[in-house]
């Protein structure tokens, strides 16, 4: 009987292993659609999340499941409990309707860029072309016209406040900037996670110009779905490892150091 038990176990193992792993779903922003298909470079925030990940799997047994899409369909699935988490978001009342952020984030940040719990300090740059001699100084309402800027972006709603029909928005950074140079006119609110990132754009042409004073920089965040079925605790475990990684200065400086582009 005893041999039959031993037996079992030794041949039921792996699945009862596997059947106890937690699931962890997660979106980001199909980056992929801003660079050169032939660049095999990951994103710096998806070097910190695998990281971070690696790090949890001595605590939990946890399956990462990352998914690259549109951000607008990230956050159809984000409302709807279908995804964990995302990737790289800011914060803002909106998205805390149907979002959980870490700690110190949103109103209880103290000053930008604070938080412990951030996965980046990122923000948008302003893009013309080189041809335009208009210098960004900071005041927003100067932007060349029409100001273009992706869907889905936070900052595309407060654009939408200034500019109304003056604001033109498409899918990604990639195309607006396309249709900048197209158009020979205008301006782009590009995104960058880490300003090395800005580097992507400026492969695109040598006819724009990235602009020195950025348009804005805030923290952003991997904050879960309030429908996601992730337990609590490990939520917390979680951000705790992204804080390690991503406030270690040798960490993130021997990362960007692995991409050669840059």
């Amino acid at each position: 009987m005893l041999f039959f038990r031993i037996l079992f176990i030794l041949n039921f193992y792996p699945f009862l292993c596997h059947a106890k792993s937690l699931p962890f779903h997660i979106c980001a922003d199909d980056f992929r659609l801003e660079l050169d298909k032939k660049d095999k470079s990951e994103n710096l925030n998806i070097d910190i999340l695998k990281m971070a990940i690696q790090n949890l799997k001595n605590k939990i047994n946890i399956e990462l499941n990352l998914e690259h899409m549109p951000l607008s369909r990230c956050f159809e699935l984000l409302k709807k409990g279908q995804m964990d988490a995302a990737l790289n978001l800011s914060y803002n009342e909106e998205r805390a309707s149907y979002l959980e952020y870490p700690p110190e984030s949103g109103p209880n940040e103290k000053e930008t860029c604070s938080s412990q719990f951030k996965v980046a300090c990122s923000g948008y740059v302003v893009i013309t072309m080189k041809s335009n001699l208009y210098e960004y100084n900071g005041k927003q309402e100067s932007l060349p016209i029409p100001v273009r800027s992706a869907r889905g972006y936070s900052i595309t709603k407060d654009l939408e406040k200034i500019f109304h029909d003056r604001l033109e928005t498409s899918k990604s950074d990639k195309v607006n900037i396309l249709k900048l140079i197209r158009d020979n006119e205008g301006s782009v609110i590009a995104h960058f996670a880490f300003p090395v990132n800005i580097n992507k754009f400026k492969k695109m042409s040598d006819k724009i110009k990235i602009h020195k004073k950025y348009f804005t920089i805030r923290s952003y965040f991997i904050p879960f779905s309030k429908k996601s079925k992730f337990p609590e605790t490990e939520k917390k475990l979680f951000w705790e490892e992204i804080a390690k990684i991503a406030n270690n200065k040798d960490i993130i400086d021997k990362i960007i150091s692995s991409y050669s582009i840059y």
